[in-house]
C-alpha cells in the first residue's frame, strides 16, 4: 500500500468540498501490527482487522480477535489489544473519528457500546476500499480527495455492520436477528411477538431485552414502521387507491392508517404522493 496510508495519515485539517458530517481524522494501515496497545483514547476509532488475530481487553472483558472483523476504541476507557496466542501480528486498516463525531455516529447506528468487537463475513470488500484510497492516494492534491475518504470511510463502516455474522453473537441475539427477519419478510400479517419468540426459544421478556439491546424501536414499532415504508412505496410508484394502499400494506383499519401515516411521515398520504409524484406514464 502507498506510504500515504502506512501507519497514520492525517486529513482531519484539509478542507472539504462538499462537508459531510462525519468527516474523518485520520487513516492509517498496519501491515504486520505485532505491538500491544495500552492506552485511553481521546477519539472514537474503527480498526478492520483483515488477517491475523488476537484479543481485546476492555472493562475486564477478553474478547478474541480473529480476522475478518472490526473491533472499536471508544474514549475515555482503558483498552488493550494486540496479537496473541497462535498469531504474532495481524494486519489492520484504522478510522479516527474525533469525539465530536460521536453525535453524528450514534446517529448512524455506528456506536453499539454492548458490542466493541463483530466478525465480518469475509475481508474481500473491506479490501477493495483499502484499493480505492490507494487510488486517491496516488494524488492527495486533487480536488475533493479528503471528501472522498470520508465517503469511502463511512461506506466502509456500513457494509461492515451490513456483513456482520453469527459467530460472535450469543443464542439470544442470533434469535432475535431471526425473528426480525420474520418480521420483515411478513409485516403486512397480524404480528404474534410472543408466539414469535416461543418459537425462537426466548421467553417474552428474553425477547424484548435483547430486541430492545440490538433494536431503537419496539417490535411493534418497527412492523408499523415498515408498513409505512410499503405504502410510501405504493403511493409514489403506483396510482392504487389511497385505501387500497392501506389494505394492501397491512392495515385492517383505514383510519387508523391515516392518522399513523401522518404521524410517521409528518404528511397525509395525499400530501405524500403529491410531494413525491412523478409525471411517469409507466406508473401501475
Amino acid at each position: 500500500m502507498d506510504n500515504i496510508f502506512t501507519k497514520l495519515r492525517h486529513i482531519g485539517h484539509l478542507s472539504r468540498l462538499y462537508p459531510s458530517n462525519l468527516t474523518v481524522d485520520s487513516v492509517g494501515y498496519l501491515p504486520h501490527k505485532r505491538d500491544w496497545v495500552r492506552f485511553k483514547f481521546n477519539t472514537y476509532n474503527f480498526s478492520f482487522i483483515l488477517s491475523g488475530g488476537g484479543e481485546y481487553h476492555l472493562n475486564g472483558v477478553v474478547y478474541p480477535v480473529k480476522a475478518p472483523c472490526v473491533l472499536v476504541q471508544a474514549p475515555d476507557l482503558l483498552q488493550e489489544y494486540g496479537p496473541a496466542g497462535e498469531c504474532n501480528e495481524w494486519e489492520e486498516l484504522f478510522l479516527i473519528y474525533n469525539k465530536d463525531k460521536i453525535p453524528v455516529l450514534k446517529r448512524c447506528g455506528f456506536v453499539r457500546p454492548d458490542k466493541p468487537v463483530w466478525a465480518i463475513k469475509e475481508s474481500g470488500p473491506t479490501r477493495a476500499y483499502l484499493q480505492d484510497l490507494r487510488k486517491l492516494a496516488a494524488d492527495a492534491t486533487e480536488n475533493g480527495f479528503a471528501d472522498r475518504v470520508d465517503r469511502l470511510c463511512e461506506q466502509m463502516i456500513l457494509e461492515s455492520m451490513l456483513a456482520e455474522t453469527e459467530k460472535n453473537m450469543t443464542p439470544e441475539e442470533i434469535a432475535v436477528q431471526r425473528i426480525r427477519d420474520v418480521l420483515t419478510q411478513n409485516f403486512r400479517e397480524p404480528a404474534k411477538f410472543s408466539a414469535l419468540a416461543q418459537s425462537h426459544g426466548l421467553s417474552d421478556s428474553t425477547f424484548r431485552r435483547y430486541w430492545f439491546k440490538a433494536f431503537a424501536d419496539t417490535p411493534a414499532q418497527y412492523v408499523i414502521r415498515l408498513k409505512i415504508e410499503e405504502a410510501c412505496r405504493l403511493l409514489v410508484e403506483t396510482k392504487m387507491k389511497v385505501s387500497e394502499i392501506a389494505h394492501v400494506s397491512g392495515f385492517s383499519d383505514e383510519l387508523y392508517f391515516y392518522r399513523r401515516f401522518k404521524i410517521e411521515t409528518g404528511f397525509t398520504a395525499l400530501a405524500y404522493r403529491n410531494r413525491h409524484r412523478y409525471p411517469l406514464s409507466f406508473l401501475k
